[in-house]
């Protein structure tokens, strides 16, 4: 049986991204007026918060004290005595050093229950766990009706809503492995059996899918394909859990772009030795060297070992080889002696069917394999690169690109995915779209912090 609501909001999903625009809302004391206004959330799981960042074995590339930069000082008195909890305080300790993301996972769940606790409390606003958006269908009002089905697959229901945000998470689709050309040819269907993405790597059974994968090989040859933070962290990932079977030579990291490194400053950067910048890779509002573009906390370190930065003792078990137009055979021959792939392509965000007014489908810029899922505005993008009225997005892969007084590199040509800028920047910009224009937001200058980035699946910073 299926029913239909209105609200004013909808926002699917009930990760970090989602959660994000609630908290960036509560920090400028404006999230008694979204509520207000109304809100409907919808999250397919059992709850609200940290979404699949828990279950990476890996750290966070952010200092621990911005993930607790939200709640300080925080209006909404729930989330402001959050800073007196004893996990809170631990992550404080922690100052300018990375995370677990288990414990950033706690933390963000903490965060879910009390906003879970506020939206159940409001007459105008509601929570559905346990459903999930299968399609969108605009009207000729340009209002969107969403198609929900619950976890159980018993039951649906439509919601009618004016501005809908999507914060659906991401994935690693197997096409890419078809499509990517590493030497000559794709990983896939070439090496079948022998390819496994970053994802998987680095969740709790990774490290024991490679071991059975390479079972028949007593020091197996595996290849890393990369050269972002994932990539780093899965080569780290092998060396920490299969130190057992590894031999010097055997791991290899094959990238196209060089490696780049985060640094406070330009002059740190040449004090140790690295001096492979300009100009337009120093973003001018913070100073930081590759702020959004270079390696952070363990990718940075182990990149300095290859590198040889700052006298950093060199790595043996890993040999790094760029990727040129050159050394495609020895590329090729690397790869097809692997008894083990990993493939860290990054991430693409998840699609639902969107249909226009006259039920025709809606093609997105996503669609490409390299388009962005939202333009300037956080909008969605359609196929011609227009943001679609009334749609929103943010989260992993979501493609946003900082301009203007959220500083950045001018080299910087990838997308960030900062969930301190989810919380502050990104999150205020949506709510510009979400909240009706007659009171103008009151936006707090924030504190600057080093920007995280791309987690491997987790490499979330500010």
């Amino acid at each position: 049986m299926s029913t239909d609501t209105t609200t004013p909001v909808l926002i699917v999903g009930g990760g970090p991204a989602a959660i994000a625009v609630l908290l960036a809302a509560s920090r400028i004391g404006e999230l008694p007026r979204l509520l207000d206004e109304g809100l409907t959330l919808v999250e397919r799981g059992p709850h609200i918060g940290s979404g699949m960042l828990g279950r990476y074995v890996i750290n966070s590339d952010s200092a621990a004290e911005t993930f607790v930069d939200a709640i300080t000082d925080n209006p909404v008195p729930e989330l402001a005595r959050l800073t007196y909890h004893p996990l809170v305080a631990m992550i404080r300790s922690r100052g300018r050093l990375p995370l677990p993301l288990r414990v950033v996972a706690d933390f963000l769940d903490m965060v879910g229950q009390v906003l879970t606790t506020l939206i159940t409390a409001h007459p105008a606003s509601r929570i559905l766990t346990g459903w999930q958006l299968k399609s969108l269908h605009q009207n000729v009002e340009g209002k969107w009706r969403g198609y929900l089905i619950s976890s159980d697959g018993a039951h649906t229901q439509h919601v009618i809503a004016n501005k809908v945000v999507l914060a659906m998470g991401a994935h690693q689709p197997e096409q890419r492995l078809h499509d990517e050309v590493v030497g000559d040819s794709p990983l896939l269907p070439r090496h079948a059996g022998r390819v496994m993405q970053s994802d998987a790597l680095l969740s709790p059974d990774g490290i024991a899918r490679l071991r059975t994968m390479t079972a028949e090989q007593e020091n197996p040859r595996i290849a890393v394909i990369g050269g972002a933070s994932s990539a780093l962290s899965a080569a780290r990932v092998i060396m920490r859990d299969m130190a057992d079977r590894l031999v010097p030579g055997n791991l290899t990291l094959l990238h196209k772009s060089r490696l780049k490194l985060f640094y406070r400053t330009a002059e740190e950067a040449v004090a140790d030795g690295y001096t492979e910048f300009h100009e337009d890779d120093i973003c001018p509002v913070s100073q930081f060297v590759y702020r959004f573009g270079g390696l952070r906390y363990d990718s940075r370190n182990l990149a300095m070992q290859l590198m040889g930065i700052a006298n950093a003792p060199p790595e043996p078990r890993l040999r790094d080889v760029q990727i040129t137009d050159d050394n495609h055979a020895e590329v090729q021959a690397i790869v097809d002696n692997a008894d083990a792939i990993i493939a860290c392509f990054g991430y693409r965000p998840r699609r639902i069917t969107i249909m226009d007014a006259y039920d025709r489908p809606i093609a997105l810029s996503a669609d490409a394999p390299d388009g962005c899922l939202t333009g300037a505005e956080c909008g969605i993008l359609d196929a011609t690169g227009k943001e679609i009225p009334g749609l929103f997005g943010l989260g992993l892969a979501s493609g946003f690109r900082p301009t203007g007084a959220m500083g950045g590199e001018a080299s910087f040509r990838g997308q960030v995915n900062s969930l301190w800028l989810w919380q502050t920047a990104i999150g205020e910009k949506i709510l510009h779209h979400l909240l009706p224009p007659e009171t103008p937001l009151l936006v707090p200058a924030p504190r600057l912090r080093a920007p995280v980035l791309e987690p491997a699946r987790g490499h979330l910073h500010p």
